[in-house]
């Protein structure tokens, strides 16, 4: 027997995972004194170039706040996959770098490797787990935990779901945290400015049950529109491109289906033309904060329409329409751009979570066969040695 019952909704499940996976008061102690002690550090605060690194989910959140890093700290920042890191850039760090290694469960072999070759260069490196038993940990100069309950008593069938949705809202808040403690201590932005940032910041945490529970129907209607549709797109810019990629991994994980995230402006160059050949089948949703791209991503979702395929726009319904999209999700809550990786995956998290639901999936999000093999026990090096 199919183990959700006939109507299951998630929304519930979303508030229980902020309030309790979550608990943003004990979050907002460790990850303030972790991000206090780090930027303490002179050499910290003196970086003259900051570069974001991880796997999966932690290089989505990467990508998201590397052109928040920029903004707020004044500094160069990368955003890069912790290979790239570790193989093809650890041998160009200096003594001016800060790297930040991000890994949930603190046992990433490339995020530890990051941590390991960054200290051999005498670059100055961060670390942000979940686990601070973790090799991550142990490496990192610096660690800033962002702790996560994982037991809240949500059914095992599905639980393990919204305990990843939380640690990645978790990871998000420790790294604006650190942008703009960094940006304080540089002089860069004012206190002033990091207070209300971080009570944006956690407004938007405590809305996404409130959110969940607005939206929710219009995905499940989504569902079963779509059928069994196998391919689905998720495009943005600017912080939206690891929003896009987080979203996209959430089909891979919990059905699994074809999902591939893409930049705005190159979907246009390229994808555009599967439009053309598959028509309705061309399922794509374009992540629309107001900010730098907002009226690319209108002109994005006309060409996606008239072109035969259908637009699922999220946005929050400020600044403009979209007459050629074929459902518009407003999230119903006022958010910039630089703080919409906070809420803008929710319609995606909740529609793959009905996708599973309608396929009879009975586990999500799938499991492993290689006991973390893969990613956790993999050839880690200590030395640059060898690399070029």
């Amino acid at each position: 027997m199919h183990p959700f019952p006939e109507g299951q909704t998630f929304a519930a499940d979303v508030a229980k995972a902020i309030t309790e996976s979550l608990d943003m008061p004990a979050l907002r102690r460790i990850v303030s004194t972790h991000v206090a002690q780090a930027v303490a550090d002179p050499r910290v605060a003196g970086a003259q170039r900051i570069v974001l690194t991880g796997s999966g989910d932690s290089l989505f959140a990467a990508l998201c706040l590397a052109p928040v890093f920029r903004r707020w700290t004044g500094l160069p920042t990368e955003g890069r996959t912790a290979l790239e890191q570790a193989r093809y850039h650890s041998t160009l760090l200096s003594a001016d770098d800060l790297v930040v290694s991000i890994s949930n469960s603190g046992s990433s072999s490339r995020a530890r490797e990051v941590a390991l070759l960054a200290k051999e260069r005498g670059a100055i490196s961060v670390g942000v787990t979940g686990s601070m038993t973790g090799e991550l940990a142990r490496n990192a100069m610096h660690v800033i935990h962002r702790p996560v309950r994982e037991d809240i008593g949500l059914p095992a069938y599905y639980g393990r779901c919204f305990c990843n949705f939380a640690e990645y809202i978790a990871v998000l808040y420790a790294l604006y945290s650190l942008a703009l403690a960094l940006g304080v201590k540089r002089g860069h932005i004012s206190a002033a400015f990091q207070h209300q940032q971080l009570a944006r910041i956690e407004a938007a945490i405590d809305a996404q049950g409130a959110i969940a529970a607005r939206i929710e129907p219009a995905m499940m209607s989504l569902c079963a529109q779509l059928g069994d549709i196998d391919t689905l797109w998720t495009i943005g810019s600017g912080p939206s491109q690891g929003t896009a990629r987080y979203c996209a991994a959430k089909y891979h994980e919990q059905m699994p289906l074809n999902g591939v995230s893409c930049d705005l402006e190159e979907w246009a160059h390229l994808e555009y033309f599967l439009t053309l050949s598959w028509g309705a089948r061309s399922v794509v949703t374009v992540i629309a904060p107001p900010g730098n791209s907002f009226d690319r991503a209108q002109e994005l979702v006309e060409g996606i329409g008239t072109a035969g395929g259908r637009a699922i726009v999220v946005h929050t319904g400020a600044g403009g329409n979209f007459p050629h999209a074929y459902l518009t999700v407003d999230l119903g809550y006022e958010i910039d751009e630089w703080l919409s990786p906070l809420i803008f995956h929710l319609p995606t998290q909740l529609l793959v979570l009905h996708m599973a639901v309608r396929a009879g999936v009975p586990h999500i999000p799938l499991r492993r066969v290689d006991g973390t093999w893969l990613i956790c026990k993999g050839i880690v090096r200590d030395s640059s040695g060898g690399l070029t």
